[in-house]
């Protein structure tokens, strides 16, 4: 599954119709062959899914209705004499989600089998941080090294700031800010086992045994912090450090009943802080630079939110169909706001491209699914001590993606969108004995 995870990501974040295709293929082959394990099936039979489910098939359904002329049929499908109209404006783009949907629904399905042990759980996080390092280091090199190519081709994307393999610069931060959360949680999780295995008071002596244990993650954490901040995104930064918190202020809520840990806790923020502060202060030229374009950024954001959200109020109910993003656009562009619209390829906002592709109807049931699952994994905090900090990594994790796609889409890029997918469904059946 890590192998899986990261080909998806080596591979341009899967951003293309063929690649998106191929590894939701993958992954809907991957789980009937994990389902093989008597383990895994075990996993799956006790596993409350009707809600979630149920939730999900509505969004199906949503879609598949999209397609069918039992609703409105969208203007634009007047201009071709004797056609079917739909909803949809594009039938084989809303197909093409469709099939995509079916992938995450693998790939949480896929997670949700290593989840019911405990170790077994573990053994998936600690293969994705060790990948992650290994990509991290290779992301940082290929910056380094030569940054107007990728694979030997061009790489089309700003050189000044570090993609990796991903779609953009601002994917790569929330890609590199759940690896800092999670090596995060590992150091911390860590430090809990070495204070428990010590009897009485810290003592020089038991540095070297704490610096061998934590070596790993702390040297994946500076990898992945230094990469974060290279991608330049303001954003990225911003939803990864909200992460670090709610990871570390929630741990130290619970550890203060015990009267114990939080100076540790305190303690890793810092460090992750400083961390940030020496990488930023390291590259503040092109930092600068970033910061001095935001009025600007923020200008062509809010005229692209605007007509897309009013493209939303004018069919808020059934939408225009799932992947049909270009055709709302060129429809809502205009001279007045030509220079915000022209050329993009997503809303850079998942919520209102969402609404206006699925309509309430299909938007709806998709936001309950993920407040269902993200429920679960919250209800485990209290019932699974064992667990909890990975648990408490996998909703941080989860806070960075659903910030971030308020100004940007890493949920809609499909390597991304499946990484968060395995996640979630690790976490919601860890949450459950």
């Amino acid at each position: 599954m890590v192998a899986l995870t990261y080909a998806g990501h080596l591979l341009y974040a899967a951003n293309r119709n063929d690649l998106s295709l191929a590894f939701s293929v993958a992954w809907l082959v991957a789980l009937p062959l994990v389902l093989t394990q008597p383990w895994a099936r075990k996993a799956i039979d006790r596993m409350p899914i009707a809600w979630v489910g149920g939730a999900f098939g509505l969004v199906l359904l949503a879609g598949v209705l999209s397609l069918t002329p039992i609703f409105e049929p969208h203007p634009i499908w007047s201009m071709a004499p004797g056609a079917i109209g739909t909803v949809t404006m594009d039938p084989y783009s809303t197909w093409l989600e469709l099939f995509k949907l079916l992938g995450l629904a693998a790939a949480f399905l896929v997670g949700a089998s290593f989840g019911a042990d405990d170790d077994r759980a573990k053994q998936l996080i600690q293969g994705l941080l060790v990948a992650g390092l290994v990509y991290g280091v290779w992301a940082f090199f290929n910056f380094e090294t030569d940054r107007n190519l990728l694979f030997g081709q061009p790489r089309h994307l700003d050189p000044d700031r570090l993609a990796g393999s991903l779609s953009s610069a601002n994917i790569a931060a929330t890609f590199f800010g759940a690896l800092v959360v999670f090596n995060v949680a590992d150091i911390t999780r860590r430090l809990e086992r070495q204070r428990e295995r010590r009897s009485g008071a810290f003592h020089i002596r038991h540095l070297e045994g704490l610096l061998l244990a934590i070596a790993v993650p702390l040297v994946g954490l500076v990898v992945a912090l230094t990469c974060l901040v290279l991608t330049l995104s303001r954003t990225g930064l911003v939803a990864t450090l909200a992460g670090v918190v709610i990871l570390l202020g929630v741990r130290a809520l619970i550890t203060a009943k015990k009267g114990a840990f939080i100076a540790p806790l305190v303690g890793m923020l810092v460090i992750v802080v400083g961390l940030i502060i020496a990488t930023v202060a390291l590259n503040m030229g092109a930092i600068g630079s970033r910061m001095a374009g935001f009025q600007e950024d923020a200008s062509q954001r809010e005229g692209l939110y605007i007509a897309h959200w009013n493209a939303f109020l004018a069919s808020p109910w059934q939408g225009y169909g799932l992947g049909s993003f270009k055709h709302i656009n060129d429809l809502a562009m205009n001279e007045a706001n030509r220079d915000q619209l022209y050329g993009v390829g997503a809303t850079h906002n998942v919520y209102i491209q969402w609404l206006e592709e699925a309509g309430l109807i299909g938007a709806l049931p998709m936001f309950a699914t993920i407040a269902l699952i993200v429920a679960r994994i919250v209800r485990g905090l209290t019932e699974r001590q064992r667990v909890r900090l990975w648990l408490l990594a996998i909703l941080s994790v989860t806070g960075i993606f659903l910030l971030h796609d308020v100004t940007d889409f890493p949920l809609q890029v499909p390597s991304m969108s499946l990484f968060l997918s395995l996640l979630l469904g690790l976490g919601y059946r860890m949450a459950r004995r």
